[in-house]
Order: C-alpha cells, then structure tokens, then sequence
C-alpha cells in the first residue's frame, strides 16, 4: 500500500477512534448517570469514582488521539502508544469472558473494537523518513 494511501487510512481510522473513545467510552463513564451504564448492563464498581476516572483517561486518550489524527507521521509516537491502549483492554476483556466474568454484550463489543483499532494501527504505523541523528 502507498505510503499516502496508508496515512490516509490512518487518518480515517483515528477519526473513528477519536469518536469511539470520546463519545462512547470516555464522556458517558465520565458524566453519564448510573442509570445509562446499567442499561448497557455494565458493571458498576461499589465507588463510581474508579468509573469516573476511566473516563476521564478515556476522553483525554481521545484528545491525545486526535493530534494524532490532524498529523500521523509528526505524532507516531501517539499511534505507538496507541497499540498499547488497545492490547490491554482487548487481552483483559478476552481474559474475563473465558473466565466468565463478562456478561456484558456492551463489553464484548468493545473489546471487538480495541482488537480491531489494536490490528489497525499495527497495519497503518507511520515510519518516519526523517529521523535527527544523535
């Protein structure tokens, strides 16, 4: 795949997961009433604050995720870090269901979407041509 073509799917990706992380994982575990989590039958820790915290890492992943979206290449080490936001969740949620402590179709459909934005952003990385040398 051309490398312009790469970055433009990258873009498009980001994009996507800037939405996702802030819209649905970040803002409502932040702000949301209770009540909303648990019609998506999300399990709510005895102390919201460690839910509300998670989404406050949540929305500022998002933030972080959309410079990289506005530049890629300058960025990359966002997209890096990024594999690592999306391998965590995915292996703990994958975990969890074959232990079977996730009932949670909310939940399984999340790690779905790490797992693929994890794949992704393996597939799209960036390299940079430029490199300083030292």
């Amino acid at each position: 795949m051309a490398t312009d073509l790469k970055l433009l799917w990258l873009r498009r990706v980001l994009f996507v997961k800037v939405l996702v992380t802030i819209l649905v994982w970040g803002l409502p575990a932040l702000l949301g009433p209770l009540s909303l989590l648990a019609i998506l039958k999300v399990p709510i820790p005895a102390e919201p604050i460690y839910l509300r915290l998670f989404g406050g890492a949540c929305t500022a992943w998002g933030v972080a995720y959309w410079f990289a979206y506005k530049d890629p290449v300058r960025n990359v080490a966002i997209v890096r870090a990024g594999l690592i936001d999306n391998a965590l969740p995915t292996i703990a949620i994958v975990f969890m269901t074959l232990t079977a402590q996730v009932s949670s179709v909310f939940i399984w459909i999340s790690g779905l979407l790490t797992g693929l934005f994890f794949l992704l952003f393996l597939v799209l990385m960036p390299h940079r041509e430029n490199r300083l040398a030292i």
